[in-house]
């Protein structure tokens, strides 16, 4: 076992020591090949992988021949007022940074997507049209509420009955948005195995429904990240060999095609389930962006619950506690939860202890 893993690891190494194409160049010559390219987002926490799609979206090459994002996370219901943001050149930095912290509150309701990346994301957007006439837009894909100030009980009740179907809605609002597009081409960020183009399992992904409707012009793309393991903790991928043959190789942004190399013949280890096949039946490539034990774990804002929106937060609390009976905290325990700024690398958290142990293991 200890061979195979040595002699695997060699290969991998060797195949590296010839990619020099980085992440972003990668990403964007699938564009060249494909209509449609899905990135699969890593650990829905991690905020470094949004410097490389914001590096993506910046390049004149995106702006002119793509120009729309599609992302599972974000209320559907409200691109409207998003894409008004982003256009908004009059605003100025910081009235931006408040705007966007705005619309990551009214994204789900009570509790909070507390991720930072949202946030960052698109605020990085918007100082991008701003510098550029070329307007990238973003379609929120996901299931919401449109007004949480009309917002009433059967509001709630009909928002979560669409979640057993949650991949069909995210795949059927992408068509939506995309068909209205002046543009054939997009980018979809999805996580996990929402970016998958197969089923899993008895899940239905949202990319299997993309693909099928567009067939021959969809590609997916692993962001380098995590496996699932059996227990649902997060753990290294192979092992540890992927990320410590990267980081053996100085190859800490590059991208390629699965097909013909070694990463591609890996058994996929990515979700808790035997005989799934090799990586490459799952992915039309990967990008890997930063070394693991530097990905950032990021999340809540200074401020997020200020004094003001403690109370609409709480009556959507009250809301949504007429439907499920759920305790309604008070002000102070949500700013105890909400307003404290977690950023942690994966080094730093002991989650990640047994990958940081596997990855070191093959260092040399």
């Amino acid at each position: 076992m200890i061979a195979d893993a040595q002699e695997s690891q060699g290969e991998y190494e060797d195949f590296l020591a010839d990619q020099h194409l980085s992440a972003k160049e990668y990403i964007l010559s699938l564009f060249e090949k494909y209509d449609i390219v899905i990135l699969c987002e890593r650990d829905h926490r991690e905020i470094t992988q949004y410097d490389l799609i914001l590096d993506v979206i910046s390049d004149k090459r995106f702006r002119s021949e793509v120009g729309n994002i599609y992302t599972e996370i974000g209320n559907f219901q409200r691109n409207d007022i998003l894409n008004e943001f982003l256009c908004n050149d009059a605003l100025s930095d910081r009235a931006a940074r408040r705007e966007a912290l705005e619309i990551q509150r009214d994204s789900y309701g009570a509790g909070l997507w507390e991720k930072s990346n949202y946030a960052y994301f698109i605020h990085g957007v918007w100082d991008t049209n701003k510098r550029d006439d070329n307007n990238v837009k973003i379609y929120n894909l996901d299931i919401g509420i449109r007004d949480w100030a009309t917002a009433t009980v059967e509001d709630i009740r009909n928002r979560d009955s669409l979640m057993p179907h949650r991949d069909s809605i995210l795949a059927d609002n992408f068509l939506q948005a995309y068909n209205s597009s002046r543009s054939e081409k997009a980018l979809v960020i999805m996580n996990f195995r929402h970016a998958f183009v197969k089923d899993v399992g008895r899940s239905e992904n949202a990319g299997r429904y993309i693909a099928e409707h567009f067939p021959e012009k969809v590609a997916n793309v692993m962001i380098s990240g995590t496996s699932l393991s059996p227990d649902m903790s997060l753990s290294a991928i192979a092992q540890g060999r992927w990320d410590s043959s990267f980081m053996n190789a100085g190859k800490e942004n590059v991208g390629f095609d699965f097909a013909g190399s070694p990463f591609g013949q890996t058994d996929f280890d990515m979700i808790p389930l035997p005989g799934c096949g090799n990586y490459e039946d799952w992915f039309t490539g990967i990008v890997y962006y930063t070394y693991f034990p530097d990905y950032r774990i990021v999340c809540n804002f200074k401020n997020f619950i200020s004094r003001r929106f403690a109370k609409e937060l709480i009556r959507r609390y009250q809301l949504e506690a007429e439907v499920y009976d759920n305790p309604i905290p008070t002000a102070k325990e949500l700013k105890a939860r909400y307003n404290t700024v977690v950023d942690i690398k994966y080094s730093e958290d002991p989650m990640f202890d047994e990958s940081m142990t596997e990855i070191e293991k093959y260092l040399h």
